[in-house]
């Protein structure tokens, strides 16, 4: 499946969804990321912020938040250098404000480098190999490219339907080291 039938299908996909599907699968979705070795052990976390018909991320920031075991740090894609994302630290969610194509970014202004910890990955349809499919504007692939370390643990959040069984990939693509479902941790 090509990236493109990829992403226009799985946007369908989630857009069928009915409120009470998308908050079951959510629970089940937050329920194994946070039972995942890595979530304990690790100091630094960076999520995506969920905007749309994205898996819920809001519930999965508060909660880390709340426990106050990792410093959590969010993207803001930098709008200098076009194309860039960089990582700033909260340490609520009032230190959030709509940025970038109507996503909740965040308003302070410590930076961090995401080279360890955890980060979260969006996207639109994965295959059983990991190979990802993100939106299009390339920002994760480019990140980790500048970041990926050994260190540096990565988990895509997906829905179980948005993995198909094989989807074409480029030589920058950067697959995720895990992901979560509402069906578990593969």
């Amino acid at each position: 499946m090509t990236k493109q039938e990829a992403r226009e299908q799985m946007k369908q996909c989630r857009r069928k969804l009915s409120v009470q599907e998308r908050e079951e699968k959510n629970r089940c979705i937050f329920q194994y990321l946070m039972k995942m070795e890595i979530m304990q052990q690790q100091k630094y976390f960076f999520p995506f912020v969920s905007y749309g018909t994205e898996v819920d991320t809001i519930q999965i920031i508060r909660q880390v938040l709340k426990e106050g075991k990792m410093k959590v740090a969010v993207p803001r894609v930098n709008r200098e250098t076009e194309g860039e994302m960089d990582f700033f630290v909260i340490t609520s969610m009032e230190d959030l404000s709509r940025g970038y194509q109507g996503i909740l970014e965040p308003v302070t202004q410590e930076k961090i480098e995401a080279s360890e910890g955890v980060m979260l990955l969006p996207g639109l349809a994965f295959d059983r190999q990991k190979n990802r499919a993100g939106y299009g504007g390339g920002y994760y692939d480019r990140c980790l490219g500048r970041y990926k370390k050994k260190s540096l643990v990565t988990v895509a959040l997906a829905f179980q339907f948005q993995i198909v069984d094989r989807l074409e990939t480029d030589f920058y693509d950067i697959r995720p080291d895990w992901i979560v479902t509402e069906q578990g941790v593969f």
